[in-house]
């Protein structure tokens, strides 16, 4: 077997395990805002790998499209995470995490519970 296919195969692998711990990260943490950190992150790192590894035996057409694709990525993980996240963070979705501070002070009242006004920052 060639050291190209070889090398193809251990980055396939390596791609579905990070993609594969980054549902278990959405299975086990306790918050929207914790499982959001480890969908996107392993998603994008495990699409992008995967495409990298496709490039190494794909032709040149092949690789376009895998480039394309790399690109898509990288642009659209960050910016769906946001927008999830603020959806969150407007629907007054609380933290979750132990030890976990919102640092916006806006989420909770005085006596600690959830305000229902709108967030301060909204447009």
């Amino acid at each position: 077997m060639p050291a190209r296919e070889v090398l193809f195969d251990i980055m396939v692998l390596v791609s579905c395990a990070v993609m594969t711990l980054g549902i278990v990260g959405i299975v086990r943490m306790p918050d929207v805002y914790t499982k959001l950190h480890g969908a996107s992150k392993s998603v994008f790192l495990g699409v992008v790998l995967l495409c990298v590894s496709a490039s190494v035996v794909a032709t040149p057409a092949m690789n376009k499209r895998l480039a394309l694709i790399a690109v898509l990525a990288i642009l659209t993980t960050p910016l769906s995470s946001h927008v999830i996240g603020r959806a969150a963070y407007i629907m007054h979705e609380q933290m979750e995490t132990p030890g976990a501070v919102d640092e916006s002070h806006t989420l909770r009242s005085e006596d600690g519970e959830p305000d229902e006004e709108e967030p301060a920052w909204r447009l």
